[in-house]
Order: C-alpha cells, then sequence, then structure tokens
C-alpha cells in the first residue's frame, strides 16, 4: 500500500484492514476531518496510527454520502459528515470519536463518491448539426433497424411540422371569416368566400397518410369552426356549408387511416349528431362503422340511449346505428 513519509497511506489507497465491497468502490474524494460537535456522546479525534492500532477489519454495507453505516471488527458503527466536522456513533466503549468511527470514513474517504455524469441531451445540443447528422448516419448505416426508425420519425416529425403551420393558415383564414361576420350590420346578408378554406382543406387531406392523427384533429378543429360561422345569423351561401362537408370527409379519411380511440370517436360522432344544428356527423355509425369497431358501436348506443328524447332525430340515428352494427358483424 503507498505511503507518504509520514507513514499515511497516500491518496486513493484503503488499508487492508478496511474491506469494502467491490460495488463500492468510488472515485477520490476528500471529507472535512475537524472535530465534531457532539452527537449523543463527546466528540473526539484519533491519528491513523490509532486507526491501524484499533479498528480492525470494515466491511462495507452501504456507504451514501452524507451517511455512513459499517462494520468495523464486527461493531457496528454509523458515522455522519457534516460541514464542520465528522459525528459517530459507536457500540464499542470508548468515548468521543472512537477508532473504528475513524475507520468508517477513511473507508469512504479512499473510495470517493461518484462524479455526476454529464447530461448526454445538454451535451448533445451543444455540438454541430452536421457532425450529430454524419454520426447518426455512420451508426445508422450499420443497424438497418436504427435506419428506418430515424426515418420515420424524422419524415413524421415534418409532416407534424408541416400540420401545425396548415393549422395556423386554416385559424388566420377563419378568424378573417368571423371578422367579417361581426362587422356586418343584423340585416346585412353576407356571403362568403369559401376558396381560401377550401383549398387549405385539400391541402390537409393530402397529409393523411403521413399524420392521420393530426389531420383528424385538425378537421375536427374546422369542423367546430365552421358550425360557429354558421350560426351567424346574416351567413347565406353554399361556401360555408361546402367547407364543413368536406371537413367531415377529411376527418372520416384520417380516421380510418389513423388509429382513433373507438370510444372516444364513438363520443364526438354522437355529440355532433346530437347537438350539431348542421348535420354534422349525422350519419357517423354506418360511415365510421369499421372504425368504431364493437367497442365503439357499444359507446354510441349507451350515449343514444341516455341522451334526452326527441334530440335531433334520434329515430334516424337508431336507424343508422342497427346499419352500422350489422356492417360490423358482416366484417
Amino acid at each position: 500500500m503507498p505511503a507518504t513519509s509520514s507513514g499515511v497511506p497516500a491518496p486513493g489507497a484503503v488499508h487492508p484492514s478496511i474491506q469494502v465491497h467491490p460495488s463500492q468502490q468510488r472515485r477520490l474524494r476528500t471529507v472535512p476531518t475537524a472535530p465534531a460537535k457532539p452527537q449523543g456522546r463527546r466528540a473526539g479525534f484519533c491519528t491513523y496510527d490509532d486507526l491501524l492500532d484499533n479498528a480492525g477489519s470494515a466491511s462495507a454495507d452501504r456507504i451514501p454520502p452524507e451517511y455512513q453505516h459499517l462494520q468495523v471488527g464486527g461493531v457496528p458503527v454509523s458515522v455522519r459528515i457534516l460541514p464542520d466536522g465528522i459525528a459517530g456513533e459507536c457500540g464499542c466503549p470508548a468515548h468521543g470519536l472512537c477508532a473504528h468511527a475513524v475507520a468508517v470514513v477513511l473507508a469512504w474517504v479512499r473510495m470517493g463518491t461518484d462524479a455526476d455524469e454529464p447530461d448526454l441531451f445538454e451535451v448533445l445540443r451543444m455540438e454541430d448539426p452536421d457532425w450529430l447528422a454524419t454520426r447518426l448516419a455512420e451508426l445508422a448505416a450499420a443497424d438497418p433497424a436504427l435506419a428506418g426508425r430515424l426515418l420515420a420519425e424524422a419524415e413524421d416529425g415534418q409532416a407534424l411540422q408541416d400540420m401545425a403551420g396548415l393549422r395556423a393558415e386554416l385559424d388566420e383564414v377563419l378568424d378573417e371569416l368571423e371578422d367579417e361576420a361581426s362587422s356586418l350590420g343584423l340585416y346585412d346578408e353576407w356571403y362568403p368566400d369559401g376558396e381560401a378554406l377550401d383549398e387549405l382543406l385539400d391541402e390537409a387531406a393530402e397529409f393523411v397518410p403521413d399524420a392521420p392523427d393530426a389531420v383528424r384533429e385538425l378537421a375536427d378543429h374546422v369542423i367546430t369552426r365552421t358550425e360557429r360561422l354558421l350560426n351567424c345569423e346574416n351567413c347565406y351561401g353554399e361556401a360555408i356549408t361546402e367547407a364543413l362537408e368536406k371537413a367531415q370527409d377529411v376527418h372520416l379519411a384520417a380516421c380510418e387511416a389513423g388509429t382513433p380511440g373507438p370510444e372516444a370517436l364513438a363520443q364526438r360522432l354522437a355529440a355532433g349528431a346530437l347537438e350539431s344544428g348542421w348535420g354534422v356527423f349525422r350519419d357517423g355509425p354506418a360511415k365510421y362503422a369499421r372504425v368504431l369497431g364493437a367497442a365503439g358501436l357499444a359507446r354510441y348506443c349507451e350515449l343514444l340511449t341516455n341522451a334526452p328524447a326527441r334530440q335531433h332525430g334520434q329515430d334516424a340515428l337508431w336507424t343508422l346505428l342497427r346499419r352500422a352494427e350489422e356492417v360490423h358483424a358482416a366484417d
């Protein structure tokens, strides 16, 4: 064991009398060694020579940074590292900081504590993007599964980013239409231009294969907002009605291509059919039968059963539901 000129073991060396489990071996760390305030007994201090004469062997149970529990020569010892020194309790008859307690501390000092591992994300985010892309490509070249996953996620991420931009454009168009409607007088007739809205919905439909669930949410959002426009008493013409129909078509296509929750979808379809004054999702059960499946159709039936009587033509909805159940059974 390396030692200094004073006979004290060099930093990083653990005396053979102090036995430590391999899982507890750590890098060197220094700790305060000033005498501590009393903690149940009078604090004291001993030299390393005292330790060698009296400590015996130490075997580690667990050594957290601030509190150590070890066995030294068969004697249980607990030591706490305080800001101003070391406080320990031992089963031996000695008073103050005995050799057993010092043995525990020295065992810990010689092992040290784990240095904090660098945060990988924080390290990587500081690197050059071109270097990261090159390194990822090198790693993926040797792992086809990783390459496929990276490509899929990159494409999905771009599609979602494009969808966010498309939603912002749709909201801008819908905001302008609402502002236009609110600026007219009570008895003014308003014939809104739905061309921009129609074009954006066509663009949304193109994203169905790449981001069906995002498109479904977008279409639902447009449905709600176009209903609000139609509720304006001075709204005339077919532009907004046609946009509402197209939004429902996009919603259906997105549901068929995506993975909507059957029960949540049933609730949305039932709410639209029962509460909308514009025929939203009136034929939902029949059109969405395969998407809803048994669980969704059962939930739709439950919602329809519990709906207030004579709410927006329930007889027609029941007929459509039975037809949907027949379609599902045939599959």
